[in-house]
């Protein structure tokens, strides 16, 4: 192997399909265009144990355009129930060019697996810690969407796209190159994936006191130095007037993915009118509430003024020009 292209967790779903096909292609001109001999994928390459036949060809065609040789990882987590049971087995039988494994190893060199050590952001009670590691040069692991350098040697590369908005921070998604593989001019490159639609987390509120702004940074990863660590930004920015967060909305590309949280209900109640309008502009738009009714009153005096309260918003939600599905969505919010 003179050099390897690594991504994973692309969680391939129905709703996904587009944006799959279109990371796919970008990730398979980066392999030409550095005359990459072998891939490896981290795992996680579907979201369900039986994948849609529509999703099982997305990636078939990748591997059959691709026509290089490519290691998979099949995760326990959504693709795999053993080794021996997991659809992407039948990948091998497509093309001579594919080989399933739980994991790669490369003598002391390279290893790739699909899980979290007791180091990770997010370790899911893991057993096993970075320690047992320390004889590789390279560690490569999936299953964490995040980016996260384990120093020295371990890194979770993340997701290839956005899959849940946990990863609003993250920004960017990127590939890793290893060029010169096991020569004395081997070298890790990170390289930003234009084709992932990005995530937006937004935060509306009364509250007046200021939240770190959301910073959107375009520029790749150095991609002339080993793995070095950087710095995430806030993944989250608040507004406290309709005027401003409308402003906003409208200015962002329909190529987003969107998560409103409001906070009172007086913003909920002003946002309501917006949500059919987002709803249709953006690729994903969704929103959460976190607000409570407070009252100081006894509990039956309470209890009648949430029953008006019921009451009351039902009957204004009635007269509201929003979607049936919607004002049903709403309507379980105050049950």
């Amino acid at each position: 192997m003179n050099s390897i292209l690594l991504f994973g967790d692309l969680h391939i779903t129905q709703s996904s399909l587009k944006e799959c096909t279109l990371i796919l292609e970008e990730i398979g001109m980066l392999a030409n265009k550095y005359n990459v001999d072998t891939l490896i994928n981290l795992g996680d390459t579907f979201d369900s144990l039986k994948p849609t036949s529509v999703e099982l060809d997305v990636f078939a065609t990748f591997i059959r355009r691709l026509n290089k040789k490519i290691i998979i990882l099949a995760a326990n987590s959504h693709e795999s129930e053993s080794e021996e049971r997991s659809i992407l087995n039948h990948y091998g039988i497509l093309s001579n060019n594919v080989t399933v494994v739980k994991e790669f190893k490369d003598g002391n060199h390279l290893f790739c697996g699909h899980f979290s050590i007791k180091e990770s952001a997010n370790n899911y009670g893991a057993k096993l810690s970075k320690e047992e590691f320390k004889n590789y040069l390279y560690v490569f692991l999936g299953h964490i969407h995040s980016y996260q350098l384990i120093k020295p040697n371990i890194v979770h590369l993340g997701s290839s796209r956005y899959v849940s908005f946990d990863e609003a921070k993250d920004k960017q998604k990127i590939v890793a190159l290893i060029t010169g593989y096991d020569t004395e001019v081997e070298k890790v490159h990170f390289m930003k994936l234009k084709s992932p639609i990005p995530m937006v987390q937004l935060e509306l509120s009364k509250n007046e006191e200021k939240r770190p702004i959301l910073v959107i940074d375009n520029e790749a990863l150095d991609s002339k130095s080993s793995i070095s660590e950087g710095e995430n930004p806030p993944d989250l920015r608040q507004f406290n007037s309709i005027l401003a967060i409308n402003a906003y909305l409208d200015q962002l590309s329909q190529k987003t993915k969107i998560k409103v949280k409001i906070l009172d209900f007086e913003s909920f109640r002003q946002f309501l009118p917006l949500c059919s309008k987002y709803s249709n502009k953006f690729e994903t738009f969704k929103y959460s509430t976190e607000f409570n009714v407070i009252s100081d009153l006894t509990p039956d005096s309470a209890k009648k003024q949430m029953t008006n309260f019921k009451e009351s918003f039902t009957s204004w939600l009635s007269q509201q020009n929003v979607d049936q599905k919607i004002k049903e969505i709403l309507q379980k919010e105050i049950e």
